[in-house]
């Protein structure tokens, strides 16, 4: 179809400069209909049109479905039906071999054959596109068909007239299309006129029609969050929240204890939740503590498309968590595994973080970095009071954030001798593999975080 298109085009050019400039008293028909056409170039065009016709006649026929109106009433049908079968005549009809075929006609098809060959390409690649891109896509292949169409429709219908150069067919397009209107450029004759309406009533159809699906998708864009930057991505640190609901306590709590130490204060927190955000959770998130630092984004942790929004890929951990009030905590958990399998063979380099309910489903998640089971902590504390009263009482003020004058002062806190800061911790986000992670509770101090492993030594000395 290219090949037919640029041919054409290059025939069309070449009979337009055999042309004298002066213009014309009337309209030569003949000048219209007949080009002069070399045996090598018109051999060129009969093959590509036949090859065109077979795999039009097949495609056709594979996906026939019953109607055949609505096979042949098709625009792509149409168009190739015209740009094909007069070159396939003038095999049999030698007088015919200099008819004009409109083969700039065939960028149309080029247009539909693109756009199919990004979408199997992003397939191949296993990587998606946004319907945004697809429609600026779209939006600008059309331009360029219109304008394409316009130029070379009226260079070869103003051979018969004023004999308009390619380049001033190209002017006139693009001066006519941007609304500008000089007037120095214009057709001469009714043709090439009727061409230019025809042009100019499609696009008060198509255009439009596409520039509202263009503005429909940037407001569901900016409803669902819109996208994650990428530049922002690679040179800022984020991390990723997986919630299945927005609770406010569980943001609350999760945003409190973050960006409590002083070395979190620069990273992101993506928030990515299947549920529209409501009032109250927008009001959390205009505090100015973290306004300019948490972005959410409406969407599912089960689609790479929406993981893909929130860079997993380029985030420096993963928190999975669930709501400590959920009612079926089984199901809660059975969608925690989900999100986290999901997570992981997305992004397998990124550290998963994830919060189990129920101490039974633990198995199911043994590739994350990080399993955190509430209720088999509860238990653990639980066995602890039998030995020591008051342990839980402990352990809760000793790993829980600091508040109200100790936030400010950040007096050190010892435990069997040690100095806090000086116990084990994760030098990438603070959270070490044994440390205590209890969303609604607390997991990291102003300045530290209280390894479970001494508490305990501490606890049985």
């Amino acid at each position: 179809m290219m090949i037919l298109c640029f041919v054409g085009l290059i025939t069309t050019c070449r009979n337009n400069s055999t042309l004298n400039t002066a213009e014309a008293p009337g309209i030569k028909w003949s000048l219209i209909f007949w080009v002069t056409r070399r045996e090598p170039v018109w051999a060129i065009q009969v093959t590509v049109a036949l090859i065109s016709f077979l795999e039009t006649m097949l495609i056709t026929y594979l996906s026939y479905k019953g109607n055949i109106w609505e096979q042949i009433f098709q625009i792509s049908f149409i168009l190739e039906m015209i740009n094909t079968v007069p070159f396939i005549i003038t095999i049999f009809w030698a007088p015919l071999r200099n008819i004009f075929v409109p083969v700039f006609l065939n960028c149309w098809l080029a247009k539909g054959a693109l756009e199919n060959m990004i979408n199997d390409f992003h397939r191949a690649i296993q990587r998606t596109h946004s319907a945004m891109f697809n429609q600026v896509f779209i939006l600008i292949c059309t331009l360029l068909c219109l304008v394409f169409t316009g130029a070379c429709g009226i260079q070869h219908l103003e051979r018969a007239g004023k004999n308009l150069s390619l380049f001033d067919s190209f002017y006139f397009c693009i001066v006519t299309f941007s609304t500008v209107g000089y007037g120095d450029v214009t057709p001469q004759i009714w043709p090439s006129q009727l061409l230019v309406v025809i042009l100019i009533c499609v696009a008060l159809v198509v255009l439009p029609l596409q520039f509202e699906e263009l503005a429909y998708l940037w407001m569901e864009s900016q409803k669902l969050g819109g996208n994650y930057s990428r530049h922002r991505a690679q040179t800022e640190k984020h991390v990723v929240l997986c919630v299945s609901s927005l609770k406010i306590d569980l943001l609350m709590d999760f945003l409190n204890e973050f960006y409590a130490h002083p070395r979190l204060q620069d990273y992101y927190v993506v928030i990515l939740c299947p549920t529209e955000i409501d009032i109250q959770v927008r009001r959390i998130l205009q505090i100015p503590l973290w306004s300019q630092r948490v972005i959410y984004l409406q969407g599912s942790a089960l689609k790479d498309q929406d993981l893909m929004r929130a860079k997993m890929d380029n985030a420096e951990a993963c928190f999975i968590l669930s709501s400590r009030n959920e009612v079926d905590r089984t199901a809660a958990d059975h969608q925690t595994i989900l999100r986290a399998w999901a997570a992981k063979d997305f992004a397998p380099k990124c550290p998963l973080y994830v919060q189990i309910l129920k101490p039974e489903n633990k198995f199911h998640v043994k590739f994350a970095d990080h399993v955190v089971c509430e209720e088999e902590f509860k238990f653990a504390m639980l066995a602890l009071n039998c030995v020591c009263p008051a342990t839980s009482t402990l352990v809760t003020l000793l790993v829980h954030t600091s508040r109200g004058h100790w936030s400010t002062q950040r007096e050190p806190t010892h435990v069997n001798g040690q100095h806090a800061n000086s116990m084990q911790e994760d030098p990438r986000l603070e959270f070490g593999p044994r440390n205590v992670l209890l969303p609604g509770k607390s997991a990291t101090n102003c300045a530290t975080v209280q390894p479970i492993d001494t508490i305990i030594k501490y606890l049985e000395n």
